[in-house]
């Protein structure tokens, strides 16, 4: 009787250790990132029978066993809280690059900006129609389109170093995502060692699910626990994470031509070069559908960023000139989706085309109107005249390796042929014109008469006549066309800034509810460890009752 007391209140003493030992562990770790507060599960040891009455049974018990010590968690907000994160990643990213286009093009500033150019020159058209044949008037003229050339190669190439910048963090993400998944592994081996030799792995299961908290950030994943406590991870459904088996994000080159990167799944550790064959890796991407939340795919920071950033440059020509893909060979439908995803759905490419067909539109409706082109591709013999008398068939704006005429033929802008496009970054002002002299040569006058202004009130008609291409293939007036653009970029950036706080919203919202439940608080962990104190000792006590009786009966037992 004695011994089985002893017994019941060493259990008891046990368990109330075990408890304190706990509660101390979680208010050391209530500042931990991720930590999960955790309880000793307390359960009746076994029972021995002493006897039975009219009523049933007699049982007496023998104490208190520890089953474990479990983590308070709710998987299902953990998955929840990962799914809104890794919307939360995709839309910051875009709003971010909202924002920074905006920045770029200075709408948003008090700068000299993009509509303060075409104001200037539309400005120094009308000058030139009240005063053709001034020197003053043409100069100035000329002055206004180096500025519009000027600013808009600025906007250009603004755009295009944020394109690497975005690139360099595409690259710094994909760098994170390996590390993250390798560090899961190890957590994961360390965990199925822990449980397999009978111990409790509470804290590295905490660190792995921080790990699986920012991974969700960057990426949409699903994972799934294995008996052994390991988890295996996918994504956009390809393995990243198998059966102890880590497949490395790699990197390949989209096009030769340009620096730029794709994550791709391959154990190939060195960028793969745009020539790479299909067997060598595998796309993490593939944009055959629009992003967005129709399709539910609107998801991590990566692709946030990838859609950004898009795959090239754009000019005016948008995607237009690509093959049909045969859909037989998986290479080619691959490169096709890409070529065609990041021209017509990415956010800076979109920008850029828009941007540069409106340059186009102005360059080319200036140069077709002082250095016209009959319906067969020649120079119109009823060309304007210059200060000089002559029919000069002189451009304002000049490719810079390419001329305009071959002989008396003009040679046309070719798809395919960047050297043959009037884009942004292969025009430039005819250098003719800023020599000295070199307003004479600005063919104005239709008749030869100096003060005939006639093609310059043209000028300014068609300006705001819809003769300026747009992306869409519209025509619109110059003035209109730049609030399209601008318009278009606010919308967009408005939209996923939108998006962005909703989720900010929702992701703080679901994180609240976990950390409800597995935050540690203070108060409750202060009572918790006073009645664990009381417990440890009052089982202290009984033991020192039974320590007593069992030293005065050994030590009578002799007298």
């Amino acid at each position: 009787m004695g011994m089985s007391s002893l017994a019941v209140a060493v259990s008891g003493l046990n368990a109330a250790q075990t408890g304190l030992y706990v509660t101390g562990h979680n208010m050391a770790n209530s500042g931990t990132e991720g930590y999960a507060r955790q309880r000793p599960v307390q359960t009746d040891f076994f029972y021995s029978r002493v006897g039975e009455n009219g009523l049933g049974i007699l049982q007496k018990g023998l104490g208190t066993d520890i089953k474990g010590i479990v983590q308070l968690r709710d998987r299902f907000l953990d998955a929840a809280y990962r799914i809104e994160n890794s919307r939360l990643g995709y839309y910051t990213a875009k709003a971010g690059t909202g924002v920074e286009i905006e920045a770029i093009i200075g709408e948003t500033q008090s700068q000299y900006n993009f509509q303060s150019v075409i104001i200037d020159i539309w400005n120094a058209l009308n000058e030139l129609s009240a005063h053709p044949e001034g020197l003053e008037t043409r100069s100035n003229f000329i002055a206004m389109s180096v500025s519009l050339i000027t600013k808009a190669s600025d906007v250009y190439n603004r755009l295009f170093e944020y394109q690497h910048n975005l690139d360099e963090r595409i690259r710094a993400e994909v760098k994170e995502v390996n590390s993250l998944v390798s560090q899961i592994d190890k957590l994961n081996r360390k965990i199925a060692h822990s449980e397999k030799s009978g111990d409790h792995a509470n804290d590295y299961r905490d660190q792995r699910e921080v790990c699986l908290d920012k991974l969700s950030g960057i990426l949409s994943i699903d994972y799934k626990e294995k008996p052994d406590g390991t988890v295996n991870i996918t994504s956009e459904g390809k393995e990243l994470l198998a059966n102890g088996f880590q497949k490395l994000v790699a990197l390949k080159y989209i096009a030769n031509e340009y620096s730029f990167v794709e994550p791709v799944l391959s154990s190939d550790k060195n960028i793969l070069p745009a020539s790479a064959p299909m067997d060598e890796f595998e796309p993490l991407f593939l944009f055959a559908e629009p992003v967005n939340a129709d399709y539910g795919n609107d998801n991590g920071s990566l692709k946030g960023l990838m859609i950004s950033r898009g795959t090239r440059p754009a000019t005016y020509m948008g995607a237009g000139g690509l093959p049909v893909p045969n859909p037989a060979d998986p290479a080619e439908v691959y490169r096709y989706n890409n070529d065609v995803y990041s021209l017509e759905n990415c956010f800076i490419p979109q920008v850029m085309r828009d941007m540069d067909s409106l340059v186009h539109g102005i360059v080319t409706l200036i140069n077709d109107a002082l250095a016209p082109v009959d319906l067969l591709g020649e120079k119109d013999p009823v060309g304007p005249y210059d200060l000089n008398g002559s029919q000069s068939y002189t451009e304002v704006f000049s490719r810079k390796t390419m001329p305009r005429w071959n002989g008396d033929t003009l040679i046309p802008e070719t798809a395919g042929n960047y050297y043959s496009l009037y884009t942004t970054g292969n025009i430039e002002i005819n250098p003719e014109l800023l020599r000295a002299g070199g307003a004479n040569l600005l063919t104005l006058s239709p008749s030869g008469d100096r003060e005939d202004n006639r093609l310059l009130l043209s000028l300014l008609e068609s300006w705001s006549d819809r003769l300026v291409d747009t992306s869409g293939g519209e025509r619109v007036g110059v003035n209109d066309g730049y609030k399209r653009l601008i318009t278009a970029i606010g919308a967009e950036t408005a939209e996923n800034l939108n998006f962005m706080n909703e989720q900010n919203v929702l992701t703080a919202g679901t994180d609240e509810k976990r950390a409800h439940i597995m935050g540690v608080s203070l108060d409750e962990e202060l009572k918790n460890m006073m009645i664990y104190q009381h417990a440890y000792g009052a089982a202290a006590r009984i033991l020192n009752v039974i320590d007593s009786m069992l030293d005065r009966i050994i030590n009578n037992m002799g007298a």
